[in-house]
């Protein structure tokens, strides 16, 4: 896993723009975010997130229902940014559409290297949730989807709908086996790796 520093640095980055959440609860979702990473979602236990907050066990129910509460509340954090990032590029109406996907993928690919562990949660534990809390952000996720794939349907009118669907899948898709493969290397060069491998997808000629 990666080391303290890196990993409080940018969870403290992504935690910390929530507007949702107070200090304190910012807090238990900052250290709760790291031990999920370095333990594990299993072996992380209420009284472990407390400590690593400075309060009392029972003291993060004052706050949250439980793990499970505080898990929700980071993949609800995650989906938020990645909706309002790609929103922010989407209506740039001073550029083309064909701008705008590729200033999006670029967004895109960034943001999930700054935030690998939290992307690794979005991606990793969204399966366990319960299955009304499951549907909900699978819900949302589809409307982040979405807002690409009319993009897409912008610059490629070649595509049908469903062509769209699945290359914009298929490209945002990508992103998360790359982070766990955990290949090293400078994170700039993975980076345009990255962002090549996606826009080839969006460009792939249609059947």
């Amino acid at each position: 896993m990666t080391s303290d520093g890196p990993v409080m640095a940018e969870l403290e980055a992504f935690v910390g723009s929530g507007r949702k959440h107070g200090a304190r609860k910012r807090v238990i979702l900052l250290q709760a975010a790291r031990l999920f990473v370095e333990r594990g979602y299993d072996l992380t236990g209420i009284d472990d997130i407390g400590a690593a907050a400075g309060v009392s066990g029972p003291a993060v129910y004052r706050h949250f229902a439980g793990k499970q509460a505080i898990l929700i509340a980071l993949i609800e954090l995650s989906l938020e940014r990645l909706g309002e990032g790609g929103r922010a590029v989407l209506t740039a109406r001073e550029q083309s559409p064909e701008e705008r996907l590729v200033a999006l993928i670029e967004w895109f690919a960034a943001f999930a290297l700054e935030n690998q562990e939290l992307m690794l949660i979005l991606q990793g534990e969204l399966p366990r949730l319960p299955e009304e809390d499951r549907r909900r952000l699978i819900r949302e996720m589809r409307v982040v989807r979405e807002e690409w794939v009319s993009l897409l349907l912008q610059v490629r009118p070649d595509l049908s709908a469903l062509g769209a669907q699945i290359a914009v899948i298929s490209a945002m898709g990508m992103v998360t086996p790359v982070i766990a493969a955990r290949l090293g290397g400078d994170v700039a060069v993975v980076r345009d790796h990255l962002r090549a491998q996606m826009l080839a997808v969006m460009r792939a000629p249609a059947p």
